[in-house]
């Protein structure tokens, strides 16, 4: 840039023809579409500014990207580059197979609710299978409502009641334990997404699943160590250490 500057001033000293040229700033990059940064452009080809090579060019600085184990769910379910103006931050991705991302925020001094019922068409899953039994949250909640009615003072029914980022009653849910499980082993990265927008970081506490034992126990995940546990559906409702933390499909 120097070089070019002085270039042409030489030129229009010593020069008579070029007396009169006008040497005019260089352009801002902003001009011809140099306007994003290295992370506004993440995961796209690229083209740099010649006068300033921090300005890039890309062609959907602001779309919506792929989302990955970590990346911020916003309201309309989309994953962003950067943060979209007029969208809300709502989750965390912490599965990509099945596309679901946990909640900002979480609820204690809540309790399972339904001692003494076994929920109809809920799996009674085992020690041995909960991995791989009763998987799917929502339908889980949904059927744990059926049976316990719609209010929001037990886990699930604070989870179905949930309308973070004004979606509709029913979109967020109370994870099963396999769904825990995955957040558990993705729980670096998916904190570290939390923290960027002001959510609650996953702590090392006992959270309830929407995993099913029989009709008094419940199955619970640990994670600060990712260990599994039974409880009775009511025990120790009103302490702090059981924690109700929904999830939202994208």
């Amino acid at each position: 840039m120097k070089k070019l500057i002085l270039s042409c001033s030489l030129l229009a000293l010593t020069t008579p023809a070029y007396a009169a040229l006008d040497c005019a700033p260089l352009p801002d990059c902003e001009d011809f579409g140099y306007a994003y940064t290295d992370d506004d452009c993440a995961g796209q080809a690229t083209l740099k500014c010649p006068f300033d090579r921090t300005k890039l060019y890309c062609t959907e600085p602001s779309s919506s990207v792929p989302c990955t184990i970590g990346a911020i769910l916003y309201n309309d379910l989309k994953c962003y580059n950067t943060a979209p103006e007029g969208k809300t931050a709502i989750a965390v991705v912490f599965d990509i197979n099945k596309k679901l991302a946990i909640g900002l925020e979480q609820k204690n001094y809540i309790s399972w609710g339904g001692l003494g019922t076994d929920i109809s068409g809920l799996d009674n899953c085992t020690r041995s299978n909960y991995m791989s039994c009763g998987t799917d949250g929502k339908s889980n909640t949904q059927k744990i409502i059926s049976a316990l009615g719609g209010s929001s003072d037990y886990a699930a029914g604070y989870c179905y009641n949930l309308t973070a980022g004004k979606l509709m009653k029913g979109s967020w849910f109370l994870p099963s334990m396999s769904e825990l499980k995955t957040w558990y082993d993705n729980k670096t990265a998916v904190n570290v997404g939390l923290t960027k927008v002001g959510g609650e970081s996953g702590l090392a506490i006992w959270y309830w699943s929407s995993t099913e034992f029989d009709e008094s126990f419940i199955f619970r995940l640990h994670l600060g160590n990712g260990s599994e546990d039974l409880i009775t559906k009511f025990e120790n409702a009103y302490s702090n250490d059981l924690y109700a933390r929904c999830a939202v499909r994208y």
